[in-house]
């Protein structure tokens, strides 16, 4: 912007040079040199004008620009309505879909999403094993790691399902992790309290405290 404005003027200024030296001398000014008159005072004041405007665009854009840099740095890329497939191991096939999705690339791959968040594990057949419900969900790609945040609901192939606010699943592990308070409710029985860890499909798990636990008829 700066040059764009600087250099017709300047040019402007070189091809008019001759001119003002013959104004200076026709009216009596006494100048040495008109030539470094010319640009000693008249060039510098341009300057400052043209810097004074230059300024005045970047503090009325200075929080788009401001933004513009952060994303760039940050490599920001927004999804609507989408759809992902990871395959595991060559066997295992996680599909996922979300409304909102915002991937970073700040020393490695980041993918928040907004819900409702639905993620499916299927066979190389294409069954359903787990389905992961939430409202909110980031996916840690270098870990291979989910974080399930808000009202999340996991329903295996055996009908086992596990509610809570928090859940971290540990896909290449095929663990599940939470410090939240869980209840995990089959068929038969029921069981409530803090601090779950097991595996995926919910076939062995363990939580450290117990708050509640029955059987159902």
């Amino acid at each position: 912007m700066f040059l764009v404005l600087v250099m017709p003027v300047i040019k402007y200024l070189e091809q008019s040079n001759s001119l003002l030296s013959q104004y200076f001398t026709k009216n009596c000014v006494c100048l040495k040199n008109p030539d470094s008159f010319l640009m000693k005072i008249l060039l510098p004041t341009l300057f400052l004008f043209t810097a004074t405007a230059c300024t005045d665009l970047s503090s009325y854009d200075e929080d788009h620009v401001d933004q513009a840099l952060t994303d760039s740095l940050l490599s920001v890329t927004e999804s609507w309505d989408i759809e992902m497939e990871i395959i595991e191991e060559g066997f295992r096939v996680v599909n996922i879909q979300a409304p909102y999705a915002a991937t970073t690339h700040e020393g490695g791959t980041e993918t928040d999403m907004e819900g409702p968040v639905e993620v499916i594990v299927r066979d190389t057949l294409g069954n359903q094993k787990t389905r992961v419900d939430s409202d909110r969900a980031l996916y840690i790609a270098q870990d291979s790691k989910f974080e399930f945040r808000g009202d999340v609901v996991v329903v295996t192939e055996e009908g086992r399902v596990l509610r809570t606010q928090e859940l971290d699943w540990l896909q290449q592990d095929r663990e599940i992790l939470s410090d939240d308070f869980v209840t995990i409710t089959t068929s038969t029985d029921s069981i409530a309290g803090y601090g779950l860890t097991g595996q995926d499909d919910l076939s062995v798990y363990t939580i450290s405290k117990v708050t509640g636990e029955f059987e159902l008829d």
